[in-house]
């Protein structure tokens, strides 16, 4: 796999349900929010979701900013951040809600679609706003999925959800 810096950026990403944020880094703690899913194992009500990536309309739109590696016509997304997340890849490792989580090699990986649906990469587009879905490897667009206290949760709309468009403002292209 290599690296392929002409399609590879740094932007920051508004949603339509509103701003992306980790809680424990918007709230400065671990953040528990009463369980919104039904999981037949779950003997405790509570959600650990401190890690995991949240969108509201109220949460800081400077928190964040997202690295688009892209490898092999995919995107693996990091964060970039002042918190001890900084370069944390966005996966769903935990179920089908999207989490930071440090990189390895079952890291999930993205495409970017169009308003066609089209897959395409930032090379491909002109300007530096950009009104996108974006889609796991496997064709599951990321969604958001409850109502919160932290906002609703990005997941791969695996088990449900509204799909999210993203609004992004590239920053810088061709990082490597």
């Amino acid at each position: 796999m290599s690296t392929d810096t002409e399609r590879s950026f740094i932007a920051s990403m508004t949603t339509n349900y509103g701003n992306l944020h980790l809680p424990r880094i918007t709230y400065n703690r671990k953040t528990l929010v009463n369980r919104w899913y039904y999981e037949l194992s779950a003997f405790d009500r509570h959600v650990d979701v401190s890690s995991y990536l949240c969108v509201a309309e109220g949460a800081p739109t400077d928190q964040l900013e997202f690295y688009f590696k892209c490898i092999d016509d995919y995107y693996s997304i990091y964060l970039l951040t002042d918190s001890h997340y900084d370069k944390y890849a966005l996966s769903n490792e935990n179920k089908s809600f999207i989490s930071a989580f440090r990189y390895d090699d079952d890291q999930t990986t993205y495409n970017l679609l169009d308003s066609k649906g089209e897959i395409v990469t930032i090379d491909q587009l002109e300007g530096e706003t950009h009104t996108l879905k974006i889609q796991t490897r496997g064709g599951r667009k990321l969604s958001v999925q409850g109502k919160t206290d932290v906002g609703g949760i990005v997941c791969t709309g695996k088990e449900g959800g509204s799909v999210l468009t993203f609004k992004l403002e590239v920053l810088e292209r061709g990082i490597s």
